[in-house]
């Protein structure tokens, strides 16, 4: 029995928003398509008619043959439901990611809760930080809105996407459902409380602990752990809105995921700080010096990078797909040049007049040391 010629069903998901269409063929396609209503129920999941827009094809077959004719074809296949259920997953969540590139921020993330508030703590980390292992504990005292994803609308609103989860206790369970996992309901309108970057200690005693991160460290973190950030409008910009939405991102060591319960309920108790007003720009070199006098001698300028975000002084900035975290006075050069260009000589001028004398060495020598390097990474061209 080929693709083609199996009996299928479609089951339709919401997931981030998006429609994304399972169809399942093979000689198993009724239980699997009963697996999925009931796995995905809280993702929307119902039968359509037809696949249409964005889809998964799935064939689960006892026919080896069968098997490796629809893997062939670009569908996942497997012999049961629980061996292709996280692969179906996983597609669907890249459905629903790809669909959203441009519009929505999304990180790799797991999110719980208040039931009654919709304030939720997003939990960031790659693969193996233990966040699906989290998401499904605190689910059971808080309400779980994913494990896998987390998607914010420009307005920092999160979409709830509660997608069945991996177990880790028996692989030949597969998926399960929320319900089934006696995990708590998410309120439909949800947003963020707080941001931890998840840092699992496999061994020894580890008591919880959480570390506040400067926001040019955090945008930084946060940004190796976004989906299409560079399809975005002014990423940077996007994850230093959610940092101040939320007051502070913080890293939180820990070893069992009951060690996140109490500090997850605290951060849920904690009220979220309003955010900071945003910080007046800082005077370029012709702002502070005048007129460029055009004097001759070599000149840099900025490179043409993805975004360019200050916070306390501090900057980041994006090159390509690459986020570099800047100094206090390689962020200066910056600001200091603005969308024009300067020679060495007037950027040392200008540092003089702002910060006076450095405590060692001379002003010049110290911005052609920042400037060299700002050039080897890419941040600077030499005009």
């Amino acid at each position: 029995m080929t693709l083609s010629e199996s009996p299928r069903h479609v089951v339709a998901l919401t997931a981030l928003g998006a429609e994304v269409h399972v169809e399942v063929a093979g000689g198993h396609a009724d239980t699997v398509a009963a697996d999925l209503l009931r796995a995905w129920s809280r993702c929307d999941a119902r039968r359509v008619d037809e696949a249409n827009g964005r889809n998964v094809r799935v064939l689960v077959d006892d026919d080896p043959a069968a098997i490796d004719d629809a893997a062939a074809h670009g569908a996942i296949a497997g012999p049961s439901a629980a061996v292709v259920a996280d692969q179906v997953a996983l597609a669907v969540t890249l459905q629903a990611i790809e669909a959203n590139a441009g519009n929505l921020l999304m990180l790799r993330a797991a999110a719980v809760a208040d039931p009654r508030t919709g304030r939720c703590v997003v939990l960031v980390g790659p693969a193996g930080s233990g966040r699906s292992t989290a998401a499904r504990t605190l689910a059971r005292h808080f309400g779980y809105v994913t494990d896998d994803t987390v998607a914010f609308t420009p307005t920092l609103d999160l979409l709830r996407y509660s997608k069945p989860l991996v177990t880790g206790d028996d692989p030949a369970e597969g998926m399960q459902s929320p319900d089934d996992l006696g995990l708590r309901q998410a309120p439909e309108s949800l947003r963020p409380a707080a941001v931890l970057l998840l840092e699992r200690h496999a061994e020894g005693f580890v008591p919880p602990l959480l570390t506040e991160l400067p926001t040019a460290e955090a945008v930084a973190h946060l940004s190796g752990n976004a989906s299409y950030l560079r399809a975005l409008d002014r990423p940077l910009h996007r994850l230093a809105a959610l940092v101040e939405e939320v007051g502070a991102v913080h890293r939180v060591d820990y070893r069992e995921a009951d060690d996140l319960v109490a500090i997850t309920q605290q951060l849920l108790n904690h009220p979220t700080p309003r955010a900071e007003p945003e910080e007046e720009p800082e005077p370029t070199v012709e702002e502070l010096l005048g007129p460029d006098p055009g004097d001759g001698g070599e000149r840099v300028r900025r490179s043409d990078f993805v975004d360019f975000h200050v916070s306390d002084g501090v900057g980041c900035v994006m090159l390509g797909e690459t986020v570099v975290v800047l100094s206090f006075l390689a962020t200066r050069i910056l600001t200091l040049l603005g969308e024009g260009s300067a020679t060495l000589d007037r950027l040392a001028e200008a540092l003089l007049v702002e910060f006076g004398e450095p405590e060692s060495g001379d002003a010049r020598s110290l911005v052609q040391t920042h400037v060299d390097d700002l050039v080897e990474v890419g941040v600077l061209t030499r005009a």
